[in-house]
């Protein structure tokens, strides 16, 4: 082989080397390739979203078709209107790339701006910049917002087609324009995030049911067994109170001709502690056979002025160095039994400064706020003080009758104050305050307001 011969061979196989390093490069992906894997994303979105919906409540599940449809779709935001049930009102309750003050404030109503038009003829829609090209939109009042290049819009349907809402996604200019090819793949992504919605609410119905079910056996095994316990209170009740009343007369005999001093104060126990058992028997009696309320229209804030007024010496005696009393209105009509919530009220005074002195509380500053606010639609009186506030693990026992914290509490007292506040359409709560002590509200309805005052 001659020196040119091997210089041409030379050339040739570096050539071949050349073009076989070009023709193993793989090769740039076709605009239908980069097509093709977006629709298998968007397809991969709906497939997760129908595997995780059973496992996801349903505010997590509406932020996760709001992310999924903006990523699978290449949005710059998304939202999620619900219908409120029994009305014609969407409320965003998903959003992404929304300001939250936006997002937790936007409400439509059905047929208004796209949204509502959407759920109203449970259409989709597709705008590309001006909404009024579209014939849906064409004669509705919409604002075009020039930041937006391309909108879709499709209806959230539940199991019998009506509209339970309505997907948004959009793009920002400058942006590439939405097809309808994508408008088909967006619907295809609504249809089967309404059907996942609506069957997470029918399993949170159902799930919200069950508990239901369970609380109202509970409250009527809770009702049979207190009409038990009372029955049985009346009649120990009952039978006590003759013998305590004898054994106190022998006593109160015997101390007036008896100057033994230590005979005397024997006695004196005597009496006491049968005065203690006759209170018993009178609440006893009285959380059992409990008086119907007779209900009259009251001021509530005169009310509780008198009864702070009349607690204060012995609230004082207590140790509670101060009562606060705050009313921020200077009527509060209510209808009510005016002796059994003056009752519940000095029973709830004097539960607070007992609990702050239960402690050994030395505190110069121990105190009782009582304060009346509004609390739609009717009015809050709340008896708060600063001792040492409930164990979390008795806030929820306080109303059960017999239950104490006390030590020689019978504890009646709670149970009969939530008898008597339910009986005339009220309710009470217990909570702890955040500075340290408790707080017990009592909520009472308005007095009703006559055809006279109408006029």
């Amino acid at each position: 082989m001659t020196e040119v011969t091997k210089k041409r061979t030379a050339v040739l196989i570096r050539a071949r080397r050349h073009t076989g390093s070009i023709a193993s490069a793989p090769p740039r992906p076709s605009s239908a390739g980069v097509e093709l894997e977006r629709r298998e994303r968007q397809l991969a979105a709906l497939y997760e979203l129908w595997r995780a919906a059973p496992h996801t409540d349903l505010e997590r599940l509406l932020k996760n078709v709001t992310e999924r449809v903006v990523a699978a779709l290449d949005a710059h935001t998304g939202s999620v209107f619900l219908r409120e049930r029994g009305t014609d009102v969407l409320r965003m309750v998903a959003s992404v790339g929304l300001a939250a003050d936006v997002s937790q404030s936007v409400t439509l109503l059905m047929g208004e701006r796209i949204a509502g038009r959407v759920a109203e003829t449970r259409q989709p829609i597709l705008v590309n910049r001006d909404p009024h090209t579209h014939p849906l939109l064409a004669e509705n009042e919409i604002t075009k917002r020039p930041e937006v290049e391309s909108a879709l819009c499709a209806p959230l349907l539940g199991i019998t087609d009506e509209a339970l809402g309505v997907l948004c996604v959009s793009r920002h200019a400058p942006a590439t324009q939405y097809t309808d090819s994508d408008l088909r793949i967006f619907s295809l992504f609504a249809a089967q995030a309404g059907a996942v919605i609506a069957q997470r609410q029918t399993i949170d119905d159902l799930t919200q049911a069950a508990k239901d079910q369970a609380k109202l056996e509970r409250e009527m095994e809770r009702s049979k067994a207190l009409a038990a316990m009372g029955q049985l209170a009346a009649t120990i009740a009952h039978e006590l109170r003759n013998p305590l009343g004898s054994i106190k007369g022998a006593a109160q005999f015997l101390l007036q001709d008896n100057r033994d001093e230590t005979v005397r104060d024997f006695l004196n126990i005597v009496v006491e502690e049968v005065d203690g058992l006759g209170t018993l028997t009178t609440d006893l009696l009285e959380f059992a056979r409990p008086a119907a309320p007779v209900c009259q229209e009251t001021d509530l804030v005169v009310l509780t002025k008198a009864e702070v007024s009349f607690l204060r010496e012995e609230l004082a005696r207590l140790g509670c160095s101060k009562i606060q009393e705050h009313y921020s209105v200077e009527k509060a009509r209510v209808e009510v039994d005016v002796a059994l919530l003056g009752r519940a009220l000095r029973n709830l005074l004097l539960n607070a400064a007992q609990a702050m002195a239960s402690v050994g509380n030395t505190r110069v500053d121990s105190q009782v706020v009582v304060r009346i606010v509004e609390e739609a639609p009717g009015w809050c009186l709340q008896v708060e003080d600063n001792g040492p506030g409930l164990p979390s693990d008795v806030i929820e026992q306080l109303w059960e009758p017999f239950f104490t914290t006390k030590a020689r509490g019978t504890g009646l007292g709670l149970a009969q104050v939530r008898k008597t506040i339910e009986a005339q359409g009220g309710t009470i709560r217990a909570e702890n305050v955040a500075t340290g002590g408790a707080c017990f509200s009592l909520v009472l309805p308005p007095a009703k307001i006559t055809e006279d005052e109408t006029v």
